[in-house]
């Protein structure tokens, strides 16, 4: 991507750098407006608290990662951040630059940043349209995870005095090992957000029938706009499980065409007993195991999957039905209380 081409996706990505827009700009930003039309507060409070540090003050020379499955609410998690920042008058707000590392056209396809653009654009913000500014800025990364080699440009970023939030659905192991011994003693801090579980619904609604909160989330799940819309609209609405399903299919799949989700969630839902073996799931995906362990890594990495127990959350379940529905028949409700997670 030309620097051209960078510098317009970072000015619509960043509209508080406008003098007309600093104040404004929340009223109309689609992730915010999303949230509003559907939000379960529950989960936007644990999200402010999982960033309160960061929303409370610039914290430059660190390195803040927010990790959690697609739909989990990072991406708002951090919006919320960078709002609490420019509303601030004692903050410049071209210091502060968001890079949305992955792209979503009319049609819900994703496109990612090659590694060589993040790389200038986290380098010099400057080349690729961001405003000059004093001082060092907070650098703001959604989705960092897919691009290669993300670790060594975070921790660049730190040690030049940057502060770096970051989101990201994928962790490999290797990853964050190479990100810690990459930055400063005590410049990393790592935050979990996961979907909600029975329990915490149970204590948001304490007036609500046990069995009948249970029954509702073993069919819509934990995932924040999950629980919202089908309080909302009585289920999960179409658009949420097409852009669950393109995120995890990135996630996952790495957007390979031979990699159809719905028949790998619909497997490893049909072969799970008391844990996932790749045995049975490559007989049924007629897939050599190596290839089938690769996968579980991954659905694991993008944290959609425990190993002990199956999908983490009830609607992944659902998913495969509700993608296909011609082709899958969603589970029994016995089987989604005993394999999630």
């Amino acid at each position: 991507m030309r620097n051209s081409e960078l510098a317009q996706v970072l000015r619509a990505a960043n509209p508080w750098w406008s003098r007309r827009r600093r104040a404004t700009w929340v009223l109309d930003d689609a992730d915010l407006a999303s949230r509003a039309r559907h939000e379960w507060a529950p989960a936007t409070a644990a999200a402010r608290s999982r960033l309160a540090a960061v929303a409370d003050r610039p914290r430059p020379g660190t390195v803040t990662l927010l990790v959690g499955m697609r739909g989990v609410g990072k991406t708002t998690a951090v919006k919320d951040v960078v709002a609490h920042l420019v509303a601030d008058p004692a903050t410049d707000p071209r210091r502060i630059v968001l890079f949305p590392v992955q792209l979503v056209d009319d049609a819900g396809a994703i496109s990612t940043l090659r590694p060589t653009d993040l790389a200038t654009a986290l380098r010099t913000p400057t080349r690729t349209g961001a405003p000059a500014c004093d001082g060092h800025r907070v650098l703001v990364v959604d989705e960092v995870g897919a691009v290669a080699g993300w670790p060594r440009m975070l921790a660049d970023a730190c040690r030049r005095g940057d502060q770096v939030l970051a989101t990201t659905s994928v962790l490999d192991p290797a990853d964050l090992a190479a990100l810690t011994a990459d930055v400063p003693a005590g410049a990393l801090a790592v935050r979990h957000l996961q979907p909600a579980s029975m329990s915490e619904l149970l204590l948001a609604q304490p007036a609500g029938r046990t069995q009948d909160l249970r029954a509702e989330y073993l069919r819509h799940g934990g995932l924040p706009r999950a629980i919202a819309e089908h309080r909302d609209l009585g289920d999960v609405g179409d658009e949420l499980v097409a852009s669950l399903a393109a995120g995890l299919h990135v996630d996952v799949c790495r957007g390979e065409d031979g990699c159809p989700l719905d028949v790998l969630l619909s497997a490893v839902c049909a072969t799970t007993d008391r844990f996932v073996e790749p045995e049975p799931l490559a007989q049924l995906l007629g897939l050599s195991t190596p290839q089938v362990g690769l996968l579980l890594s991954r659905l694991e990495q993008a944290h959609v999957l425990d190993p002990r127990r199956g999908l983490v959350d009830p609607l992944l379940h659902r998913l495969p039905s509700l993608l296909a529905p011609g082709r899958h028949t969603a589970p029994s409700t016995q089987h989604i209380a005993t394999f999630s997670h």
